[in-house]
C-alpha cells in the first residue's frame, strides 16, 4: 500500500492500492535465482526498493523454497550428469522443483513428516551429517546417470540412500518403499503419542 495526499492543504492520507508490473514472488524468483539486484529490478520496472524490501520481508516462506531448490541446483551445478537441468537453468531448476510432490517419490513419507522426524532439538532420528529432514533430488534411472526433470524426483534420505545405484526403481518400489513408509509412521506416531 502507498500513502497518498488527498489534497494539498489536507494533512491527511488515503490508503490506496499500487499494481505494480510485477508481485512479490516474481522479485524473489529473479532476485534469487536470476541473481538480478535490487536496483536493477527498482529501475526495470520502477518499483521503489522500500516496497522491494518489504516484499523481501514478507517472502520469507517463498524464501525458503528458493534457497532449498539453489540448494540442490547448486551442488551438482557444473558436473556432467546434471548438464540436464544446468541446460534449463536455476529459474526453471526452481519451477520443476516447486511443482513437485512434497512426499517421498517412493515412500510417500510428508516432508513436513520428515522435517518432525529429524528435528534438530529433538530428533528422533538423526544421521551423522544432518541430512534428512528435507526431501533430496533423486534420479530413478541410475543407470544414465543423468540428473533431468524426466530422470529426478524428490525422495527421502532412506528412500534415496536404500536404493541407491543397486536397486531399480521398480523394485525399490515394489520391495522396500511399503517397509520404509510403515517404520516412518511408526516413529512419527510415536512422536504425537509422547505430545
Amino acid at each position: 500500500m502507498r500513502k497518498l495526499k488527498k489534497s494539498f492543504l489536507e494533512p491527511t492520507y488515503i490508503e490506496m492500492e499500487v499494481k505494480w508490473p510485477i508481485d512479490k514472488k516474481e522479485f524473489l524468483i529473479q532476485h534469487l535465482t536470476e541473481d538480478r539486484s535490487y536496483q536493477d529490478i527498482s529501475d526495470d520496472y520502477s518499483i521503489p526498493r522500500p516496497q522491494l524490501s518489504q516484499w523481501w520481508e514478507d517472502g520469507l516462506e517463498l524464501r525458503a523454497e528458493i534457497k532449498r531448490a539453489n540448494q540442490l541446483f547448486n551442488n551438482r551445478k557444473g558436473t556432467d550428469e546434471f548438464i540436464g537441468f544446468e541446460k534449463l537453468g536455476k529459474r526453471n531448476f526452481y519451477e520443476w522443483f516447486k511443482n513437485q510432490p512434497k512426499n517421498c517419490a517412493y515412500c510417500g513419507i510428508e516432508e513436513s513428516k520428515l522435517q518432525e522426524l529429524f528435528n534438530a532439538d529433538t530428533p528422533t532420528l538423526k544421521t551423522k551429517r544432518g541430512r534428512g529432514k528435507v526431501l533430496e533430488l533423486e534420479r530413478r534411472d541410475t543407470d544414465s546417470n543423468e540428473y533431468s526433470p524426466k530422470n529426478c524426483v524428490l525422495a527421502c534420505y532412506i528412500c534415496n540412500n536404500h536404493k541407491s545405484d543397486l536397486i531399480s526403481e521398480t523394485d525399490h518400489l515394489k520391495y522396500f518403499a511399503p517397509a520404509i513408509k510403515e517404520y516412518l509412521d511408526t516413529k512419527h506416531s510415536k512422536i504425537n503419542d509422547n505430545r
